[in-house]
């Protein structure tokens, strides 16, 4: 176990798991955020019974649970979501990317990370502490360094200042709709006239398909029926996993108990399952996580936007939810149904020096930025407080 000493004279303690089964999933969890769902015990547990045991690390003094840094080795290649010159092309293109053989930190595939650890003062040491040991890690697997992408902007910062070679590059955003009380229903009433005239075009050609809108909690036989829609939707964006890939995480998550908080909305034509949205249900909020669709049938109608936007609003407001979450992709779209833009950045940290110098940080975030705002020029609202730290000087 290494073992750093804090300002405190606290000795933190770090150690490294085989997977998420030997940590304290109690300890573990009251770690776990308000909006961090996907670094909930349980998720990552989940994806561990599904796709293999990966390393954990955890932070820990006087036999307290300071922090937890789960880590996976990234897809590498080509993949645009999960390698490093995926999701930052231009500083490949500078040769600032170096070789693509990172350990990737977070929860295995996730969008949206944020950080497992304490608040307060010690948690700029244990911060530190679980990124030296990672480095450790990465160095004993060959890689050349971590990196831990899709992170909440203000934890990403956060991270980066904990070493000095560390650097937060922002690379995406993640996508929220506030809850309004009155729903779907309320917040497209909230749009302009050509966006409210698109909505009812859209509902009603959904309409005149026939089909009805379900809520079902996930039992073995709609899990069964759902793994085979939203393979055919990931084989539409390139997955090749196939249904029983999907049907592999989703008994996964029922082993862990996730999917006790899951509910998916189901898009029936008489006696046939055409389409399915899963969403899992995390303190105040609502995630949307899968959406399937029979493409061996027919062609869709809508049932994405009824299914992903229009019921799981009506869901979340008639159940109290403060926010839906719709994740990544499609922004624009997602911005012109009412959907706030919150930044996502990758904190990227070598074996030996950095990915690029503090000046070409700046540049490359107020660049990315821009790209942002530009893309909600129109809908001002889409775009709150928490960008202004990136889209000017940092010190």
């Amino acid at each position: 176990m290494n073992v750093l000493r804090a300002p405190t004279a606290v000795a933190i303690g770090t150690r490294v798991h085989p997977d998420a089964h030997g940590v304290d999933s109690a300890a573990w969890d009251r770690l776990v955020g308000a909006d961090n769902f996907y670094g909930s015990h349980r998720w990552v547990r989940s994806t561990h019974l599904a796709s293999g045991g990966d390393p954990v690390v955890t932070a820990s003094a006087s036999g307290d649970l300071l922090g937890v840094l789960p880590t996976w080795p990234g897809e590498g290649g080509d993949d645009e979501m999960f390698s490093l010159p995926g999701i930052l092309p231009d500083l490949a293109a500078d040769g600032g990317g170096g070789a693509d053989r990172q350990l990737w930190l977070g929860t295995r595939r996730s969008v949206r990370n944020e950080l497992l650890c304490v608040r307060g003062p010690q948690r700029r040491p244990v911060l530190r502490a679980l990124l030296g040991r990672a480095l450790d890690l990465a160095s004993d697997r060959g890689d050349d360094g971590v990196v831990m992408a899709y992170l909440a902007g203000q934890d990403a910062l956060e991270l980066a200042a904990a070493h000095p070679r560390a650097r937060a590059l922002l690379h995406s955003a993640d996508t929220y709709l506030p809850v309004p009380p009155g729903g779907a229903g309320e917040l497209s009433a909230r749009t302009d006239q050509h966006s409210r005239t698109r909505r009812r075009s859209e509902m009603r050609a959904f309409q005149r398909t026939g089909t009805v809108v379900k809520i079902s909690r996930l039992t073995e036989d709609i899990v069964g029926r759902i793994a085979y829609l939203i393979a055919q939707n990931r084989a539409r964006h390139g997955s090749s996993g196939g249904p029983q890939a999907v049907l592999d995480a989703l008994n996964a998550q029922r082993a862990t108990g996730l999917l006790d908080d899951a509910v998916a909305f189901l898009g029936l034509r008489g006696p046939d399952l055409v389409a399915a949205t899963v969403c899992y249900e995390h303190g105040d909020q609502l995630y949307a996580r899968y959406f399937g669709y029979d493409y061996t049938r027919t062609a869709p109608t809508n049932e994405y936007f009824l299914l992903t936007y229009h019921a799981p609003l009506d869901y979340a407001a008639e159940c109290g939810f403060r926010r839906y979450r719709t994740a990544i992709s499609a922004w624009d779209v997602k911005v012109r149904r009412g959907a706030r833009l919150t930044p996502l950045a990758a904190v990227v940290l070598p074996l030996r020096g950095a990915v690029c110098t503090p000046a070409r940080q700046r540049e490359h975030n107020i660049t990315a930025a821009g790209r942002w705002r530009e893309l909600a020029r129109t809908h001002p609202l889409a775009m709150g407080p928490e960008w202004a730290c990136w889209d000017s000087p940092l010190p």
